[in-house]
C-alpha cells in the first residue's frame, strides 16, 4: 500500500477535550458502551465484505487504504484499535463513520491533536 501507516485507538476519550494535552491527569476512562460483537456488526454495516475470519483480526479494504480491526472477542470492551496501512480519504471516511455508528472517539497517533478528527 502506497501512503502511509498509522493506528488508531478507540477508547473512552473525554468529549470536551480536543488535544490529549487538555486530558488531566486524574482521568481515568470508562468501559466502552458495547463488545465484540456490536464493532463486528458496525464495521460489516459499512463494508459488507469485511473479513472476520480471526474474530479478533478484522481485515477491511476501503479505497487506497489496508485496516485491521483489533477488538477483543469480549461483551464488554475498554478499547480497540484500528491498523490503517494506505494514506486514504475513504479510510478516514470509514474510521469517522464507524465512531459515530458507534458513538464513540478515538486517539489517533498521526494527528496534530493526538485525536482522530476525520482528517
Amino acid at each position: 500500500m502506497a501512503g502511509m501507516s498509522r493506528d488508531v485507538f478507540v477508547q473512552d476519550v473525554p468529549p470536551a477535550v480536543r488535544s490529549v494535552a487538555e486530558i488531566p491527569d486524574s482521568w481515568r476512562p470508562a468501559p466502552l458502551p458495547f463488545g465484540h460483537a456490536e464493532v463486528v456488526a458496525a464495521v460489516r454495516e459499512l463494508v459488507p465484505s469485511a473479513d472476520f475470519t480471526d474474530p479478533t483480526w478484522g481485515h477491511v479494504l476501503v479505497g487506497g487504504a489496508d485496516i485491521e480491526v483489533n477488538v477483543a472477542d469480549r461483551p464488554q470492551l475498554d478499547s480497540f484499535a484500528l491498523h490503517i496501512r494506505g494514506a486514504d480519504d475513504d479510510a478516514n471516511r470509514f474510521v469517522a463513520q464507524l465512531l459515530q455508528r458507534l458513538g464513540v472517539r478515538a486517539f489517533d497517533v498521526a494527528s496534530e491533536t493526538g485525536i482522530f478528527t476525520g482528517g
